[in-house]
């Protein structure tokens, strides 16, 4: 392994680290609005701020970092089997895991603020639970990549 491909692993791994640190305070705000009426709010917006810091751009980073570690390391980004089985996981992720958990934290900021300016606690629906349904989905996605990443099955 050359010295290049040691700094784009410490870069992808880097990246996945942000990734996953910003899935889980994403995860860990919502949870504690879904818990608190009065801050509810308050945990919501941070939720909402750690998914446009953390989370987007730290799944962003982890597919930059990974097209140029693979590539640079020689593996076909199109016919190498494990890397194209990533490369579906990590597309579900990035289309559908984190749009769908951005819908859900806006729906319930919104429900939130609405709450608080009419003086009440934020009525519960089953939109509750979609940010942390997908979320949870990304989370299990996330040793499922790293695995095919490591072992390199087919």
């Amino acid at each position: 392994m050359t010295d290049t491909d040691k700094f784009l692993l410490l870069l992808h791994i880097t990246a996945a680290f942000w990734y996953v640190i910003g899935l889980a305070v994403v995860q860990l705000s919502y949870i504690r609005g879904l818990q608190d009426d009065q801050g509810q709010a308050e945990a919501f917006n941070e939720a909402s701020h750690y998914q446009g810091v953390l989370l987007v751009p730290g799944a962003i980073a982890v597919g930059f970092t990974g097209v140029f570690l693979w590539a640079n390391v020689g593996y076909n980004l199109l016919t190498t089997g494990w890397l194209l089985a990533l490369e579906v996981l990590y597309i579900v992720t990035l289309f559908v895991c984190l749009p769908v958990i951005g819908i859900g934290l806006r729906r319930a900021r919104v429900g939130a603020l609405k709450a608080r300016r009419a003086g009440s606690a934020a009525p519960g629906n089953e939109a509750d639970s979609v940010p942390l349904v997908f979320g949870s989905l990304a989370t299990l996605l996330v040793p499922a990549m790293t695995a095919l990443a490591v072992f390199q099955p087919f």
